[in-house]
């Protein structure tokens, strides 16, 4: 697989010591947590075990047969008991063929021998059309869960996580629509071989408290090289968050590992027009990558889809977050009102500590359709992993519908690319911000522009009235491929916006 490496530069990693928590704090604070850590210990300890085979009469499932599998909604877990969250469970079948267990925990356990397993029952699921009448074994398992909850000012519970595929979960705040989704772990992400797709084996669920604000799960990771313990804690607010603590045993050294790693769609948009026959000008659930390298030091990736995989590194001496952005919400940019791309949220990974000394990585892929994740984005640590050496990790995932508050610079809301010139392109990108209107107008603003695989000539930088500063240049290519380039603003020595970067096709 022929990969283009964007701004490529060695991968600098993670300081294990850095990025690692107090284990026994964590132990303390939570006797779940660390029974699930000895667990995985001990998984990881021995050869690994797959799942075991999906019965054939739910192999051969397609998208809509399987869609003829629903859950009982009558049959959700403390439902009956009017608790603030239930928990609804997912059909194995179709492209979901791994098995999970499902415990239930008591609430407030301090044990992990309170759980249960909850045995699958087939009475819990509606088949309908065509498989009415079919008899899963008893022994099948589940395929993942769902969590039913409600935001502070909803009026009826609805959907607002789910844990389902490998190792792939996903939430939403008020009034948004599932879109990007993260991963416990990436493994051999983005190589010239087949991915490794480490799956979420066991979930052990806490009953909630009457007064619960709060919803809890903790995971077993496996896969053939590495094992891992994971928690998470949902809360469901005005923007919904979810705390991660993880800590990973390795059977084998695996080529590369991705942390925390997101999973999104973008087939055209900004800089690339869609299909004649569809009239929507914009299809994706994310437009940008976003880094935050420091304080106040901000990375902004503009996303692509071109003919050939691109793997793109970004360092970082000092990791403040990262995440996949949906930047903008105006409906009419979209004109889909069935997929509603302007509600899909923008997903930020902040690290409980700055993340030290690697990359974060960007993957895009080809795609023939909108119904397939080609965007790939996560942590990778310039120290290799250890069989020796678990690795611990904590951070939050935050699910945003706009850029993270911290961010206050001027940011780029559009930038348009215009090929009509068979040897050159123009370049326009627009910034916005708080900041520029209060510039004084004898104060020059000075564009950084930096173009890899070609020049830029003609640069030309206007303030409009609707206080956006635009900067355009012609764009010279060396040859025939891709350029990748970097735009920000400078007042003197003042930085006044973000690093906006992009690979431009010819």
């Amino acid at each position: 697989m022929a990969i283009l490496l964007a701004n490529a530069a060695d991968v600098m990693p993670v300081n294990a010591n850095d990025q690692q928590v107090d284990s026994q704090a964590n132990s303390r604070s939570d006797p779940i947590f660390e029974a699930m850590q000895a667990k995985a210990a001990e998984v990881a300890a021995k050869p690994y075990e797959a799942s075991h085979e999906l019965p054939e009469q739910l192999k051969d499932l397609n998208y809509d047969t399987y869609r003829l599998i629903a859950f009982e909604h009558e049959k959700s877990i403390w439902k009956p008991e009017g608790l603030p969250f239930w928990m609804e469970l997912f059909h194995r079948g179709y492209i979901y063929r791994d098995e999970v267990q499902v415990y239930l925990l008591p609430p407030a356990s301090k044990s992990a021998d309170d759980a249960q397993r909850l045995d699958f029952d087939p009475s819990r699921f509606q088949y309908r059309g065509e498989l009415a009448g079919l008899k899963p074994p008893k022994d099948l398992g589940y395929a993942g869960i769902k969590v039913i909850g409600k935001f502070p000012q909803s009026k009826h519970p609805l959907e607002i996580a789910s844990f389902l595929g490998a190792s792939y979960f996903r939430a939403i705040s008020p009034g948004q629509f599932y879109g990007t989704s993260n991963r416990g772990l990436a493994v051999d992400i983005g190589l010239a071989k087949p991915e490794e797709f480490p799956v979420f084996r066991e979930f052990w669920v806490e009953q909630p408290q009457p007064d619960a604000k709060e919803f809890k799960v903790w995971a077993l990771l496996d896969s053939p090289s590495v094992t891992g313990a994971y928690a998470f804690v949902i809360h469901p607010d005005e923007i919904m968050t979810i705390d991660v603590k993880a800590k990973l045993h390795f059977r084998k050294v695996p080529e590369k590992v991705g942390f925390a790693p997101l999973t999104s769609m973008w087939m055209w948009g900004l800089g690339k027009e869609g299909p004649e026959n569809d009239p929507r000008p914009r299809v994706h659930d994310a437009d940008s990558l976003l880094i935050q390298t420091g304080e106040n030091a901000w990375i902004r990736r503009s996303l692509n889809r071109l003919d050939f995989p691109s793997l793109s590194n970004y360092d970082a001496k000092e990791l403040h977050g990262f995440g996949l952005m949906q930047s903008e919400r105006d409906p009419a940019r979209y004109q889909d009102d069935e997929a509603k791309y302007h509600l899909r949220p923008s997903v930020w990974i902040t690290p409980s500590k700055p993340w030290k000394d690697g990359a974060v990585q960007l993957l895009e892929l080809p795609s023939d359709h909108e119904g397939i994740d080609n965007i790939g984005a996560y942590w990778v640590a310039k120290q290799p992993v250890s069989i020796d050496q678990p690795i611990e990790l904590e951070y939050e995932i935050a699910f945003l519908h706009q850029a993270p508050k911290q961010h206050s610079l001027a940011k780029v809301t559009d930038f348009r690319v215009d090929r009509s010139d068979k040897s050159s392109l123009h370049l326009t990108v627009v910034f916005q911000g708080d900041n520029l209107p209060s510039l004084p107008t004898e104060r020059q603003l000075l564009p950084h522009i930096e173009v890899q695989r070609g020049s830029a000539k003609e640069v030309v930088v206007r303030r409009t009235a609707h206080n956006t500063v635009e900067v355009s240049c012609k764009l010279i290519p060396d040859g025939p491929y891709a350029m990748e380039m970097e735009v920000f603003l400078k007042v003197e020595d003042e930085l006044c916006s973000e690093s906006w970067r992009y690979l431009c096709p010819i």
